[in-house]
């Protein structure tokens, strides 16, 4: 038994390792993510307004306009923990990429719900 633990440890010690990334790298890559987001979020958001009646998308401009200044407030909220320090902007990103990707995700939603009652 003591062989085989042994040889366990010594076998995960020559696993390669990812190597060590900067903050800046990290910071880049999730800006990456969040602008992939954003802008199929901006599909999903022209896809709707297709579907919608001039006061829908009157009502969703609206809306947009008011979940942007809420996403960008609670992407400095969740952030506001690391202020001044190199994991700020990345935390940052990070919450404006979740919040984008549901936001998204309600959209395509919304657009097959309308579709189905105005077609």
């Amino acid at each position: 038994m003591k062989i085989v633990l042994l040889l366990c440890l010594l076998s995960i010690s020559f696993l390669p390792t990812a190597p060590a990334q900067s903050d800046s790298q990290m910071s880049g890559e999730a800006l990456v993510r969040y602008e992939t987001a954003d802008k199929a979020m901006n599909v999903a958001y022209q896809q709707l307004l297709k579907v919608l009646n001039e006061e829908g998308k009157k009502r969703l401009r609206e809306t947009q306009r008011a979940w942007v200044a809420y996403r960008d407030a609670q992407a400095g909220f969740d952030s506001h923990h690391f202020a001044g320090g190199s994991a700020e902007d990345l935390e940052r990103l990070g919450s404006l990429e979740l919040l984008t990707r549901a936001r998204t995700t309600r959209l395509q939603e919304d657009a097959r719900r309308f579709r189905e009652i105005y077609h």
